[in-house]
């Protein structure tokens, strides 16, 4: 390697950590945006070369296919809920009694977590299969009373569940959702929380707005998220355009799909 290269490599090296910022991983691609940003001559293959030599000085490092992290930065963990025993409890009830193979259940108290203001009125979600809504609502009801509502539109949300103390919706479930399970419960992946903001505005209206792009900024920094299910969960629900559109304006373009 020249003198020229080694200083280039230095200079390169200078800035990955603002690159980098508070995201633990940036792909190939932003990484070679970057580097060809302070040297718009140099080809693809040269770029490569670069980002391959800091890798060996092990000033870079591999943190998957297509994606790097800087040593000794602690890389994004899988999301995994805290479920309230209360909610686990009435799945856990109500799956047994009604034979359930399918569906899931979360709280929007979830979302505390990744917002600037805090919602003090959280809605707990049990989503099942079309075909299943009406009996899951009437099981739902004889435990819970009042709390409990089935697909609300937007005069019930405004009328009666803005009023309902931890109120309980029962929603369609969106066929091949991202789901997992916590305690032997079912519940949503942090994939299918995200698109479903994008896509439930009225029943999560509370997390719209600049408080949306608090959640995915914070979203993307703490937890590790697959963009190929993120975006084939948002293409199911019609959202495709919806969420490349905002990655692409908060500069999450490690998130688009691949």
């Amino acid at each position: 390697m020249t003198s020229r290269e080694d200083d280039f490599l230095t200079s390169v090296y200078a800035q990955l950590r603002d690159w980098f910022g508070e995201r633990p991983i940036l792909s190939r691609k932003e990484l070679l945006d970057r580097v060809a940003h302070l040297n718009p001559t140099l080809k693809e293959a040269t770029l490569d070369v670069y980002l391959h030599r800091l890798t060996l000085r092990n000033q870079l490092v591999h943190a998957g296919r297509g994606e790097y992290t800087l040593p000794g930065k602690d890389l994004a963990a899988d999301y995994v809920p805290q479920l309230p025993t209360e909610l686990s409890e009435l799945w856990q009830s109500v799956s047994a009694e009604l034979f359930l193979d399918s569906g899931c259940i979360w709280t929007t108290q979830w979302l505390n977590e990744f917002t600037n203001h805090q919602v003090m009125r959280t809605l707990q979600l049990v989503e099942v299969e079309r075909e299943a809504l009406n009996t899951v609502y009437y099981a739902l009801k004889d435990r819970l009373g009042g709390r409990v509502f089935l697909q609300p539109n937007a005069r019930v949300l405004e009328l009666y569940v803005a009023e309902t103390p931890d109120a309980v919706l029962v929603l369609p479930l969106i066929s091949r959702a991202p789901l997992q399970r916590v305690g032997g419960v079912p519940v949503p992946r942090l994939e299918k929380v995200l698109v479903d903001l994008l896509s439930e505005t009225e029943i999560l209206a509370a997390y719209q707005g600049e408080e949306l792009r608090t959640i995915y900024r914070t979203a993307a920094q703490r937890y590790r998220l697959d963009p190929r299910t993120l975006h084939a969960y948002a293409k199911r629900r019609g959202k495709g355009s919806a969420l490349k559109e905002l990655l692409l304006s908060m500069d999450l373009t490690h998130l688009l799909s691949k």
